[in-house]
Protein backbone atom coordinates (compact mmCIF):
# COMPACT_ATOMS: atom_id res chain seq x y z
CA UNK A 1 0.00 0.00 0.00
CA UNK A 2 1.12 3.34 -0.69
CA UNK A 3 2.37 5.34 2.45
CA UNK A 4 0.02 8.52 3.05
CA UNK A 5 1.50 12.33 3.38
CA UNK A 6 -0.60 13.76 7.04
CA UNK A 7 -3.14 15.71 6.54
CA UNK A 8 -1.00 18.94 7.13
CA UNK A 9 1.35 17.58 4.32
CA UNK A 10 -1.25 17.22 1.71
CA UNK A 11 -3.28 20.46 2.80
CA UNK A 12 0.66 21.73 1.64
CA UNK A 13 0.32 19.82 -1.72
CA UNK A 14 -3.45 20.66 -2.56
CA UNK A 15 -2.35 24.42 -3.02
CA UNK A 16 1.45 23.77 -3.88
CA UNK A 17 1.65 20.83 -6.20
CA UNK A 18 -2.45 19.55 -6.74
CA UNK A 19 -0.61 17.28 -9.39
CA UNK A 20 1.50 15.25 -7.12
CA UNK A 21 -1.65 15.39 -4.90
CA UNK A 22 -3.36 13.27 -7.41
CA UNK A 23 -0.64 11.02 -8.28
CA UNK A 24 -1.19 10.01 -4.59
CA UNK A 25 -4.89 9.42 -5.00
CA UNK A 26 -4.47 7.66 -7.95
CA UNK A 27 -1.96 5.23 -6.65
CA UNK A 28 -3.41 4.58 -3.33
CA UNK A 29 -7.22 4.03 -5.71
CA UNK A 30 -5.13 1.84 -7.66
CA UNK A 31 -3.75 0.11 -4.52
CA UNK A 32 -6.62 -0.38 -2.73
CA UNK A 33 -8.95 -1.94 -5.82
CA UNK A 34 -5.36 -4.44 -6.49
CA UNK A 35 -5.61 -5.78 -3.17
CA UNK A 36 -9.40 -6.13 -3.06
CA UNK A 37 -10.28 -9.78 -3.84
CA UNK A 38 -10.21 -10.45 -8.12
CA UNK A 39 -13.60 -11.00 -8.04
CA UNK A 40 -14.57 -7.66 -6.62
CA UNK A 41 -11.50 -5.91 -8.62
CA UNK A 42 -13.97 -5.08 -12.08
CA UNK A 43 -16.89 -3.64 -10.21
CA UNK A 44 -14.30 -1.27 -7.90
CA UNK A 45 -12.75 0.33 -11.39
CA UNK A 46 -16.12 0.69 -12.59
CA UNK A 47 -17.55 2.28 -9.65
CA UNK A 48 -13.94 4.53 -9.48
CA UNK A 49 -14.75 5.35 -13.31
CA UNK A 50 -17.78 6.82 -12.36
CA UNK A 51 -17.06 8.82 -9.66
CA UNK A 52 -13.64 10.24 -11.74
CA UNK A 53 -16.59 11.36 -14.30
CA UNK A 54 -18.96 12.09 -11.90
CA UNK A 55 -15.94 14.50 -10.49
CA UNK A 56 -15.31 15.81 -13.84
CA UNK A 57 -18.33 16.91 -14.81
CA UNK A 58 -18.80 19.11 -11.18
CA UNK A 59 -18.06 22.90 -11.80
CA UNK A 60 -16.33 22.67 -8.58
CA UNK A 61 -14.46 20.50 -5.57
CA UNK A 62 -17.66 21.20 -3.50
CA UNK A 63 -20.25 20.01 -6.11
CA UNK A 64 -18.37 17.03 -6.71
CA UNK A 65 -18.02 16.47 -2.98
CA UNK A 66 -21.93 16.94 -2.87
CA UNK A 67 -22.53 14.24 -5.80
CA UNK A 68 -19.75 12.27 -5.01
CA UNK A 69 -21.58 11.88 -1.31
CA UNK A 70 -24.93 11.37 -3.05
CA UNK A 71 -23.54 8.24 -5.39
CA UNK A 72 -22.59 6.61 -1.37
CA UNK A 73 -25.95 7.36 -0.07
CA UNK A 74 -27.64 5.79 -2.81
CA UNK A 75 -25.82 2.70 -2.72
CA UNK A 76 -26.03 2.34 1.14
CA UNK A 77 -29.60 2.84 0.68
CA UNK A 78 -30.38 0.21 -1.70
CA UNK A 79 -28.04 -1.72 0.69
CA UNK A 80 -29.93 -1.73 3.54
CA UNK A 81 -33.11 -2.37 1.37
CA UNK A 82 -31.09 -5.51 0.56
CA UNK A 83 -30.46 -6.30 3.67
CA UNK A 84 -33.52 -5.16 6.06
CA UNK A 85 -36.51 -4.92 3.29
CA UNK A 86 -35.98 -7.03 0.79
CA UNK A 87 -39.69 -7.40 -0.30
CA UNK A 88 -39.87 -4.17 -1.53
CA UNK A 89 -36.93 -4.63 -4.18
CA UNK A 90 -38.98 -4.79 -7.27
CA UNK A 91 -38.28 -7.96 -8.67
CA UNK A 92 -38.34 -8.25 -12.38
CA UNK A 93 -40.60 -11.17 -13.94
CA UNK A 94 -38.67 -13.85 -16.33
CA UNK A 95 -40.32 -14.92 -19.25
CA UNK A 96 -38.76 -17.73 -21.02
CA UNK A 97 -38.68 -16.70 -24.92
CA UNK A 98 -38.87 -20.17 -26.02
CA UNK A 99 -41.31 -21.07 -29.68
CA UNK A 100 -43.30 -23.43 -26.41
CA UNK A 101 -43.97 -20.27 -24.25
CA UNK A 102 -45.23 -17.75 -26.89
CA UNK A 103 -48.67 -17.01 -27.12
CA UNK A 104 -51.25 -18.13 -29.90
CA UNK A 105 -51.65 -14.92 -31.64
CA UNK A 106 -49.00 -11.69 -30.94
CA UNK A 107 -50.13 -8.15 -31.97
CA UNK A 108 -49.34 -7.37 -35.43
CA UNK A 109 -47.13 -3.85 -35.06
CA UNK A 110 -47.95 -2.19 -38.12
CA UNK A 111 -44.87 0.53 -39.96
CA UNK A 112 -45.40 3.93 -40.36
CA UNK A 113 -45.92 4.95 -44.09
CA UNK A 114 -43.99 7.63 -44.95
Amino acid sequence: MTELPNFDQMMQMAKEDPQQLERIRQQAINDAINNASSGNQNQLRSLQHRIDRTIERASNPYQSMIEVSNMMHEKLSLLDTHLNRPEQLNRAKVVSLSQQSQPESLPQVRSAKR
